[in-house]
């Protein structure tokens, strides 16, 4: 019989086990407040979403569907004295539900440990989506609708931030490629990004703007949505928000819960308006495709969040929402991005493998060869030991 595993909470002395139970129960009870409070508004929001919430048109296309996602360490390696990642990246095309090809690339990622985290936590996924795009762009040709992971423009609040911090000297030029890979994917008309991990808060900053200071601002709509949707149906935010991209009014959120909207909610406006644009004027790029973006919420099967997909004004939604076997029952996600993200992921461990595969070829080269011993075991120990983990 298998030796029954010890919870981590009772490795822990007694006084903090039991002030672990009495925050758990803290917690608790303020998440109890929020669903209570969601709850008890909905029917507010419900009225002004309901009448945008359509049905599903009939599923009966098969068209070929192309999927390209990526995966990184989640963890940088420094044992080497060089900061390791790796990266992977990939496309799955499908149609219906046979898979008539794929195209899997890997890459690593390195920087001295001379350069600052920060260099690195903001380089790594820039690159990596650097390399996902050029990926997407050579898959354009040979399918007939093209899913890519998350937002089309994500990557220039992260160049932004880099910029602020004074670390995009010299890779200014990784930014404006990048965004010429995304204008061409964008004026394809056949491209559209999934964003799994949504921040958008933009029904709060609606209501910010109707009704004032709501209990929706820090409630993300994905939540919301899986509240009002009925199964087989979609929201279009421009059926409601109007002109504004979403990002506008999820800065809305935030300044609503700073107070900021309710005086002067024209003023406020504005200022979510500059805030959202400010990468683009900062990063010197112009911001008429960002602005033309749509977003819509599709949820196909009961019991799941919706789908949350940002589209170009030249995709017909009609069409790709009439596509067969599109969203997998098990996550409501397109069938090809899910699958194309497994069969890429990067487990934790991996890097360390990947750097002890490495320090293996290395000695072993090195002992061949009748190098000194001690230089080796020198330039192998730990500056800073790291735990495995």
């Amino acid at each position: 019989m298998a030796e029954e595993e010890i919870p981590e909470w009772v490795k822990l002395p007694l006084d903090l086990q039991h002030r672990f139970f009495q925050l758990a129960e803290e917690e608790a009870e303020k998440i109890i407040g929020i669903i209570r409070d969601i709850d008890s508004n909905l029917s507010i929001l419900r009225a002004e979403v309901s009448p945008h919430i359509r049905s599903l048109p009939d599923q009966v296309k098969s068209s070929l569907i192309a999927a390209v996602d990526g995966s990184r360490s989640p963890k940088l390696s420094e044992r080497l004295g060089v900061r390791y990642g790796v990266f992977t990246y990939g496309t799955v095309y499908l149609r219906g539900l046979e898979r008539v090809g794929e195209k899997f690339e890997a890459n690593v990622f390195r920087r001295r440990q001379a350069h600052s985290r920060d260099e690195s936590r903001f380089f790594f996924p820039l690159l990596t989506t650097y390399c996902e795009r050029k990926m997407a762009l050579e898959a354009l040709d040979k399918c007939d609708l093209l899913f890519i992971d998350g937002s089309f423009y994500s990557f220039v609040y992260l160049a932004l931030d880099m910029k602020k911090r004074g670390l995009l000297e010299g890779r200014k030029h990784i930014v404006d490629e990048l965004f010429e890979l995304t204008e061409k994917l964008r004026r394809s008309g056949k491209v559209l990004g999934v964003i799994k991990r949504s921040q958008t808060k933009a029904l709060g900053g609606y209501l910010a703007l109707t009704v004032g200071r709501n209990p929706f601002l820090t409630v993300i709509d994905k939540h919301i949505l899986s509240l009002i949707m009925p199964e087989r149906t979609f929201f279009e935010y421009r059926s409601l928000l109007g002109e504004y991209p979403t990002v506008v009014y999820t800065e809305l959120a935030r300044l609503a819960l700073k107070g900021e909207v309710e005086d002067d909610p024209i003023k406020a406006l504005k200022r979510a308006e500059d805030k959202a644009y400010e990468p683009f004027e900062s990063l010197n790029l112009p911001k008429d495709g960002f602005i033309s973006m749509n977003r819509v919420h599709v949820k196909v099967y009961s019991g799941l969040p919706p789908c949350e997909i940002e589209y170009p004004p030249t995709v017909n939604l009609t069409d790709v929402l009439s596509e067969s076997n599109l969203f997998n029952e098990a996550t409501n996600l397109p069938i090809a991005l899910d699958l194309v993200d497994n069969l890429v992921n990067v487990s934790s461990k991996f890097t360390e493998e990947f750097v002890s595969e490495i320090e293996g070829r290395v000695l072993e080269t090195l002992a061949r060869n009748g190098e000194n011993l001690e230089s080796i075991k020198a330039f192998f120990s730990f500056l800073n030991p790291q735990k495995p983990f």
